[in-house]
């Protein structure tokens, strides 16, 4: 039969890839792949490397540099941004109320402090007066912390007319009245004289936010309580609370002493502030005539 019949078979399409090494010991290899063969072989090389570029991509950081629309990633995104705005703001929020509590103590322990939006700037020390005169020609009969404590909680104005208060203070200790609320003297808070080691006690419910020495006031411990009221009880021998600790009206939470460089004799000095500024501690204590 002729080669050139037309009923001869034909030879399927494919192709040799020959390997020639760079040496001349090695012999050359021939690799010899059908034509669907390299079509597959083509298109996985082509898949490989999309696959390892969408990797690379999605799950490394060259994906910033290269601005591909990723509906999933701009909706994780987004809802990030949304969460760490809402924990600014609430940072934000809580720094502000902590740096104007902590002018309100600096100006409670005896400081000019004021809040600024740089920080907090002090411009000096405030000091009360000791120039130790007498202060007995008012003296006021003493008052039992028991007796007071038994007392509803009404306030005693001066018109003398009772009325329930938000803020049911007790007198802190027992002893004399030596000197009262003279603001105009910077003398924010009442004098009491009495005894060293006389337990001295919570006005009323709160958290001891302050507990520790100062030069001028020796030991100090502040309570902050509800509706924005603080109580102040300086000058004492020793502290029985510390810092970050509920304590109960009544509950005893120092002894009382002369300490600190202001202080002219054994007594305890009581201040109450509402909001920020010192208040009368004789409109808000039971029990007491001045």
């Amino acid at each position: 039969m002729p080669a050139d019949s037309p009923h001869h078979a034909t030879k399927k399409r494919g192709y040799t890839f020959l390997l020639v090494p760079n040496d001349d010991i090695a012999k050359p290899k021939s690799l010899r792949l059908a034509f669907w063969q390299v079509v597959l072989l083509v298109w996985g090389i082509v898949g490989g490397i999309v696959g390892l570029v969408f990797v690379l991509l999605i799950y490394t950081p060259l994906g910033i540099w290269v601005s591909i629309p990723n509906p999933a990633l701009e909706i994780r995104y987004t809802q990030q941004l949304v969460l760490l705005n809402q924990k600014m703001a609430s940072l934000l929020e809580e720094m502000v109320q902590l740096r104007s509590y902590n002018v309100k103590l600096r100006n409670a322990l005896g400081e000019n402090a004021v809040a600024t939006d740089s920080g907090i700037v002090v411009t000096g020390t405030v000091r009360k007066e000791t120039d130790g005169r007498a202060r007995e020609s008012r003296r006021p009969p003493s008052y039992s912390i028991t007796q007071a404590a038994s007392y509803p909680l009404q306030l005693g104005a001066e018109n003398g007319i009772n009325y329930k208060i938000s803020f049911p203070a007790i007198i802190p200790t027992e002893g004399y009245v030596t000197r009262g609320f003279e603001p105009q003297q910077r003398h924010f808070g009442l004098d009491i004289a009495g005894t060293i080691g006389t337990p001295v006690n919570a006005a009323a419910d709160g958290y001891v936010v302050f507990a520790g020495w100062t030069v001028d006031e020796g030991y100090v411990l502040i309570v902050s309580h509800t509706d924005g009221f603080l109580t102040f009880y300086k000058h004492n021998q020793s502290l029985l609370k510390g810092a970050n600790v509920f304590v109960k009206r009544g509950e005893p939470i120092a002894l009382l002493g002369n300490s600190g460089r202001m202080s002219s004799g054994p007594h305890l000095h009581f201040e109450i502030w509402k909001d920020g500024t010192p208040v009368d501690p004789s409109a808000y204590l039971l029990n007491i005539h001045l």
